[in-house]
């Protein structure tokens, strides 16, 4: 079931279907104060809400969404315009799409010329069917830069949207601006409507190929999805199917070519390369989205690489210029950046498989209500969880799953080898721990060390000379920083470098979505940053291996 989270004294709004509310509030583009780790000790992100009428203050991060709820926070009118104004790399607000109002007089052609060069059949059809109806009256022509998109009778100039949506293989996040002002108007979610042919990028290649229909299948599949959040969009600004010109999009290799339907059977084998890396632009109507004007530009980020997607482009938007900076977006498939703005990145990714996202594993949840998300050892030396919604344990869900290899490390129950030196680990009636889930746990984390590590050395960059380490995606942001090194998934000296960045990849695709600078600049950082392929390094094997146990060390 779906619950409206909703900021007061705004627009924004969004739906969603579980999680916790400081995880509606980031998707909303307002996060909170996170400095405990989203285990409800630090008060930092506590906010008074209102359900069914009565208020009252809550911790967010522990404060599960089960019903429609509004959140009362101090958030500046033009705060959604801000994300553009910080300097650095980044441009001030000016989308590369606009309206200019033309009267009679000022489109009149030369004698036995003509009105339009250069145009599309589509906004020539509209051209000519407003012009015919409205001689006297002015007449809105939508561009993107030179192109004309669409032509509108009467004066329409301050009505004019933006889309940036990120396609995530689970979720799918939208924000609706108004290319007029900046404001963030509405903003919704959902699951990628495809999850039913497979939860992974693999799976759904594989439906692509072994299915005659399998292709269609997931390409109507994200179009329905996406249409179903541009209808909910509709409801709160009225006006927006007729209105929306521009809709930004990013996601990984495998969602690009689902999403614009482009067999990805070459993404599944040698040399597992993409059909095209560069942006694509296309109407929405060839595209195939019905809940926006057909002659709307649907504009899909440039890849980077084999798996390493667009949204990974749309994340190194916010790395600094300066220092050396380590980009980890961890999943399924989990994506490494090395690098900064000024010298340009080092990109890869590697295969963690599901057990980060509560997959392949025997008590395994996604972070909703009854998934162990955070678990420590007492003063007095005694194991404790917490399970979100405050009720009866069900599962464990990532962040959870790696607090407690790290403190089971910790008591000696898991030896460096990662063997259960008791067998299978029970924390309460419903949950366990296995030592297949174990050894799941040891192969994700090793892939990721091994893919930091070689691409430090590709680079000839020193671990420790790292300034930060951001953690893209909501895992990374709810994970314990400390289990994650005890793990050895990071190198233990980074662990007060590490900065949880939420959702990146959608706060990239607002940035190419209200300035056509920035969207330039993705561009540039598709054209320069270098992809390495680990599996292909010689040394990758034996890293890789060195990488599965639990020892301690001081990388």
């Amino acid at each position: 079931m779906e619950y409206t989270v909703r900021i007061a004294g705004t627009p924004c709004e969004t739906r969603v279907s579980g999680g916790t509310l400081a995880e509606a509030c980031a998707l909303l583009g307002h996060p909170l104060e996170l400095v405990c780790g989203g285990n409800g000790r630090c008060g930092k992100c506590d906010v008074l809400v209102e359900r069914r009428g009565v208020r009252e203050t809550v911790r967010a991060c522990i404060t599960p969404v089960t019903e429609d709820i509004t959140v009362f926070l101090e958030v500046s009118e033009n705060a959604s315009a801000q994300i553009l104004t910080s300097g650095g790399a980044h441009d001030v607000f000016a989308p590369a799409v606009t309206k200019a109002v033309l009267f009679p007089a000022e489109r009149e052609p030369e004698h036995c010329g003509a009105y339009l060069r250069g145009v599309s059949l589509a906004a020539a059809r509209q051209f000519s069917r407003a012009h015919r109806d409205a001689e006297e009256d002015p007449l809105t022509f939508i561009r993107h830069e030179d192109t004309l998109l669409g032509v509108q009778r009467g004066d329409t100039a301050q009505r004019l949207y933006g889309a940036a949506v990120d396609i995530g293989t689970t979720t799918v996040a939208m924000y609706i601006y108004d290319l007029t002002t900046g404001a963030l108007l509405h903003t919704g979610s959902a699951l990628n409507g495809q999850i039913r042919y497979g939860a992974d990028v693999i799976a759904r290649i594989q439906h692509a190929i072994e299915h005659e229909t399998g292709l269609t299948e997931l390409n109507r599949a994200i179009l329905d999805t996406i249409d179903a959040l541009l209808a909910a969009a509709s409801n709160a600004v009225p006006g927006l199917s007729d209105d929306l010109w521009q809709l930004v999009f990013c996601g990984n290799s495998t969602m690009q070519h689902l999403f614009l339907g482009i067999d990805p059977s070459a993404l599944g084998a040698e040399p597992f390369a993409s059909v095209t890396a560069d942006t694509v632009r296309a109407p929405a109507g060839e595209i195939g989205l019905k809940n926006c004007p057909a002659g709307a530009l649907v504009e899909f980020l440039p890849l980077l690489g084999g798996f390493v997607g667009a949204d990974t482009t749309a994340v190194l938007l916010g790395v600094p210029e300066e220092g050396v900076h380590l980009a980890v977006d961890l999943g399924t498939n989990g994506e490494i950046a090395v690098g900064n703005a000024r010298d340009g990145f080092l990109t890869s990714s590697t295969a963690c498989g599901p057990a980060l996202e509560g997959g392949n594993i025997e008590c395994g949840m996604r972070g909703s209500e009854g998934a162990i998300d955070h678990a420590d050892i007492t003063p007095d030396g005694e194991l404790r969880f917490h399970v979100l919604g405050e009720g009866e344990a069900k599962g464990l869900c990532g962040s959870g799953l790696l607090d407690l290899i790290a403190v089971l490390l910790e008591t000696g129950e898991i030896d460096e080898m990662g063997r259960l030196e008791h067998g299978d680990y029970r924390l309460c009636e419903n949950v366990v721990l296995t030592q297949k889930d174990v050894r799941e746990v040891q192969l994700a984390k090793a892939a990721i060390r091994a893919g930091i590590e070689l691409m430090a050395k590709h680079l000839d960059v020193e671990i420790a000379s790292i300034s930060t380490v951001l953690l893209a995606g909501a895992f990374g942001n709810y994970l314990d920083p400390a289990s994650a090194c005890r793990i050895g998934m990071i190198p233990p000296r980074l662990v007060e470098k590490i900065q949880p960045i939420g959702n990146a990849a959608g706060e990239g695709a607002k940035l190419c979505s209200l300035s056509k600078a920035e969207f330039a600049y993705a561009a540039k950082l598709a054209e320069e940053t270098e992809f390495l392929e680990l599996a292909a390094l010689p040394e990758f094997q034996d890293c890789y291996v060195d990488c599965l146990t639990f020892e301690e060390d001081d990388l």
